[in-house]
């Protein structure tokens, strides 16, 4: 997308806010997807010290979680690479990798330097797309199927992997962009404003798959975002 996308500004003003960014993320997709992997991950952590929120943004510390992310934002206590992470070998108790290794030009790279920063037995919670349309912050590059999913993550043992966005996650994401480029006419800031105004009324629709689909063994044939949770 343009240097000057209307979408991008926004995000970029949102990140300056944590409080915003986050209610505006459960809106847009945490409230409808499933965490209980995930709070999980959380409880059987809790009393651990040394962890690490990669690729953070400007989300609040939570969980003595220490945020770490590519870019200065609001809540960030390290700024590195994921590509080459700043730590000892085997010195980090615990990782959470959400939403970001779709947009890392090597994730696989990046997998390795969190298996070899973790203790033996560390764990490890990481969310990654599969049917989700492209997103920029500021770039959107890979996707994986559950399969896929299990092949990067293939150094850790898995403990749950499963669906977090589900079927009508992906039916909603698809009609959403469909509309705002039929209805475009080829302009791109016009693709972009019809976007922002469609949002409220469509994302509510994804409750589906948190009551329904996500229960479903089938729905990872059309998830729109997979989750794994694992150890080393």
């Amino acid at each position: 997308m343009q240097k000057d996308s209307i979408i991008l500004s926004i995000k970029a003003f949102i990140k300056k806010y944590p409080k915003l960014t986050r209610f505006l993320a459960n809106y847009v997709d945490h409230f409808y997807e499933d965490y209980s992997a995930y709070k999980l991950f959380l409880q059987e952590n809790r009393a651990k010290s040394h962890k690490l929120n990669l690729g953070s943004g400007a989300a609040p510390v939570e969980n003595n979680f220490r945020n770490l992310d590519y870019y200065p934002l609001s809540g960030v206590s390290l700024r590195a690479d994921v590509h080459q992470l700043p730590f000892k070998r085997n010195s980090i108790d615990t990782v959470q990798c959400m939403q970001l290794a779709e947009h890392v030009s090597d994730p696989g790279q990046m997998i390795g330097e969190i298996y070899g920063a973790l203790k033996p037995g560390g764990e490890i919670f990481v969310t990654a797309p599969f049917m989700y349309p492209y997103h920029e912050a500021p770039i959107d590059l890979n996707r994986w199927s559950l399969e896929g999913l299990r092949s990067l993550m293939k150094e850790f043992t898995p403990i749950r992997i499963g669906v977090l966005g589900g079927p009508t996650a992906t039916l909603i994401e698809a009609f959403h962009g469909w509309l705002s480029i039929l209805f475009s006419f080829n302009s791109d800031k016009l693709y972009q404003i019809i976007y922002l105004l469609l949002l409220p009324f469509l994302k509510p629709f994804k409750i589906i798959d948190r009551l329904i689909l996500n229960r479903y063994s089938s729905s990872h044939r059309l998830a729109a975002v997979l989750y794994f949770y694992g150890k080393k």
